[in-house]
């Protein structure tokens, strides 16, 4: 474990404040006031400067993406204003004319990824939504899928494929072993995956993969003046609209009826991709796994105290789901 994991929250903001106000030479800025409103797998401070204008800086301390990655993201959004039906923010220039700058962060030992959006206000949805809520994200969705199907970025930018379980290149769960994890339980996250790379295969065998938001759950839906803002394309790749839905739903299934409204939405703009419902049952099963394995390589001290709940939970949702057919978020 490096000098930063073993530090707590208040210090890893700390070093992250100072490194945000270096990172702003590279656009001409300077801060005010920085204020850390999230702090996980992404870090996200609002910057006010001295002449009062207002941004959401974000730091991928946790980043998966390549500079190709970002380009391709910084063009979809583009394209999204470009269309006008969804709003979503779209990343300021530094002073090289880029979408995000580089630089290095000793703590780490390496290079983050920095971007820097115009401020939004309103506030984050995040826990029970309300049915119109669900609707519009739906509706949200089916339209960026029908925007995405045939939309490509330019130049060498391109999308992270995430048409598998894990969805990332680095598999932390099943290429090592976990001190967390007992052989059981092991054996349950493997049936799971295997189960659910058979499915993404059938599923390249029905169409291609396409743009998908994949992270499209309402702790990243922005609500002001009954108007929606969808934020943070970080994971965004090349996955299947049916994987999409079924992240969406994963976050809602303390129960069923939500789900509804979220597809109700969806239907009102293009119709739902062809599926079995115990594929998309798979598919939210599958999330879990997806969410322990970014676990694993978390560098953020909260989050690392959180693995061995978050194994044992998770190991429990899936055996209901082996046993019943059905996920459900158990307690």
């Amino acid at each position: 474990m490096s000098e930063y994991e073993e530090m707590n929250k208040d210090e890893q903001i700390a070093l992250l404040d100072e490194f945000a106000r270096d990172v702003l030479v590279q656009y001409g800025l300077s801060a005010r006031s920085l204020e850390c409103v999230h702090h996980s797998f992404n870090t996200t401070f609002k910057l006010t400067t001295p002449d009062a204008k207002t941004f959401a800086l974000r730091i991928s301390t946790d980043s998966r993406k390549w500079p190709e990655h970002i380009w391709a993201e910084t063009q979809w959004l583009l394209e999204l204003a470009r269309e006008g039906s969804i709003f979503a923010p779209v990343p300021i220039l530094n002073l090289q004319s880029e979408p995000f700058s580089n630089h290095y962060f000793f703590y780490q030992g390496g290079n983050l990824d920095v971007v820097i959006y115009p401020w939004i206000e309103g506030k984050i949805v995040e826990k029970n939504p309300t049915d119109e809520q669900l609707f519009q994200v739906g509706r949200a969705m089916a339209t960026m899928h029908k925007l995405g199907k045939n939309w490509k970025p330019e130049g060498y930018a391109n999308f992270m494929p995430v048409d598998k379980p894990l969805m990332v290149k680095r598999d932390n769960l099943f290429t090592f072993a976990k001190e967390h994890i007992d052989p059981e339980l092991f054996k349950v996250f493997e049936e799971v995956n295997l189960r659910a790379t058979k499915l993404f295969d059938a599923l390249r065998e029905r169409a291609e993969p396409q743009l998908i938001h994949a992270d499209l759950q309402f702790a990243n839906v922005l609500w002001h003046n009954d108007a929606m803002s969808i934020l943070d394309f970080d994971d965004a790749g090349i996955g299947f609209p049916l994987q999409d839905l079924a992240i969406s739903i994963f976050y809602l299934r303390e129960g069923r009826e939500a789900e509804k409204h979220l597809l109700a939405g969806y239907t009102s703009t293009a119709p739902l991709p062809e599926y079995e419902q115990s594929e998309l049952e798979l598919l939210i099963a599958s999330r879990s796994l997806a969410l322990l394995n970014l676990l694993f390589e978390t560098t953020k001290a909260d989050d690392l105290g959180l693995i061995p709940e978050y194994v044992e939970k998770t190991g429990r949702r899936l055996k209901y789901y082996l046993d019943t057919g059905e996920f459900v978020l158990l307690p």
